[in-house]
């Protein structure tokens, strides 16, 4: 093995470990990934092994190209503001930017790496383990509090980042042996424990839950069973994950079982009528309220007495009315939204949140139907370049 090569193979296996750290690292492991992502795409260029077929290519470019393009169209010629309103300080141009060279970067350096594939699913496993040990640690040691982000902006983007790595890891499975077998299964567990117990992250468990299920039933289908877990094995993988979580919230009194109570509360609450919309100078009236309580006053039409109703997380209510406000939002204007900054003046200017929190709603408020339409189609990328894999992985990728 030449010196270049052996250096091609360190920088490959650095990027792949650098994508899982990322799960907990977030901006500050960028540096690195120029190193080992960007600088290598310039450095083994004429020595690259990028695909032939033009076909693989289209199916990659149109859908994400067109995407990026039309929020371009948006921004520009469809901003949603009035004539003497300006735009946000930080406008979306620069997210646009940074979204399309980290795109084109993770494309161009993914098809550079040989074997990419089977390298993934050996180097992938080893680091998601490391990983895990290290917000343990910062779990244990009581770093974070009850939510561990580590660098990470917020808790669920290493409890995403986890499971999603984890379930792509069981491609392929009817070519894994039995202990690659076990230490995927044992990796579902883990990151079960990652998004229930280490970050809390509800909406990343709904998820999770939602793909553990179609999995399920994908199970049911004949031609699938080979290529996927059997039932028992992915009920003692989610038992075993549950149990975990328990323990964690015993040894280190964080239990991430406590905020889903609350959840239920509001919804009950909400579908009752026991809560009005709060607006965004109300929310800073009562800005010297304990985080963990808001106060929100009952409806007239409801409540008798004047007494208000204590909300344990205040996050899902004020999920909930923008995503109200939302919705009456769409119903204005469905086909083609109302710009896309118009989530300043709807959102923004009452809650404070530069978005309302649902990639989907913030499609149809910005651009209606249309750019609900385009979202989707470039959220389908993966399943459209992945027509060379067996049809069980592909309804995997679908199912993510």
């Amino acid at each position: 093995m030449t010196m270049i090569l052996k250096m091609r193979t360190v920088l490959d296996d650095g990027f792949l470990v650098g994508l899982v750290f990322a799960l907990f690292l977030a901006g500050r492991i960028v540096p690195y990934l120029i190193l080992v992502g960007v600088v290598p795409i310039v450095l083994f260029w004429a020595k690259s092994d990028y695909t032939k077929s033009s076909t693989v290519l289209t199916r990659f470019l149109l859908p994400t190209m067109g995407y990026f393009a039309f929020c371009l169209l948006l921004l520009y010629a469809y901003p949603g503001l009035q004539p003497d309103q300006e735009p946000p300080n930080n406008p979306n141009l620069e997210l646009y930017t940074v979204a399309i060279a980290l795109l084109a970067a993770g494309f161009l350096r993914g098809q550079q790496i040989k074997n990419i594939s089977a390298r993934f699913q050996t180097i992938v496993p080893l680091s998601l383990l490391a990983a895990f040990a290290v917000l343990s640690t910062y779990m244990f040691l009581g770093i974070d509090g009850c939510r561990v982000k580590v660098a990470a902006s917020w808790p669920f983007i290493p409890a995403i980042i986890f499971a999603t790595l984890t379930f792509l890891l069981l491609l392929g499975w009817e070519g894994r042996t039995v202990p690659q077998r076990y230490f995927r299964l044992l990796l579902i567990s883990l990151s079960i424990v990652v998004t229930l117990a280490y970050t809390g992250s509800r909406g990343i468990a709904i998820g999770q839950f939602a793909v553990l299920a179609a999995l399920a039933l994908l199970r049911c289908v004949v031609k699938y069973r080979s290529g996927l877990p059997k039932l028992r094995e992915l009920a003692a993988a989610v038992t075993a994950g549950l149990v975990l979580c328990v323990l964690v919230g015993v040894s280190t009194g964080c239990s991430g079982f406590n905020r889903w109570p609350a959840l239920l509360e509001v919804v009950n609450l909400r579908t009752a009528g026991h809560i009005q919309l709060l607006s965004k100078p109300e929310l800073e009236a009562r800005a010297g309220e304990t985080a963990s309580e808001i106060v929100a006053k009952p409806a007239p039409a409801v409540a008798r007495k004047s007494t208000a109703v204590i909300i344990k997380d205040p996050s899902i209510a004020l999920r909930l009315d923008m995503w109200t406000v939302s919705w009456e939002a769409i119903r204005q204007a469905p086909v083609l939204g109302h710009g896309a900054l118009s989530l300043r003046p709807i959102i923004e200017e009452k809650f404070g949140f530069e978005h309302n929190h649902n990639q989907y709603l913030a499609w149809l408020v910005t651009g209606g139907v249309v750019f609900l339409i385009i979202g989707l189609c470039f959220l389908s990328t993966p399943v459209l370049v992945s027509k060379v894999l067996a049809p069980v992985d592909r309804a995997l990728f679908f199912c993510q």
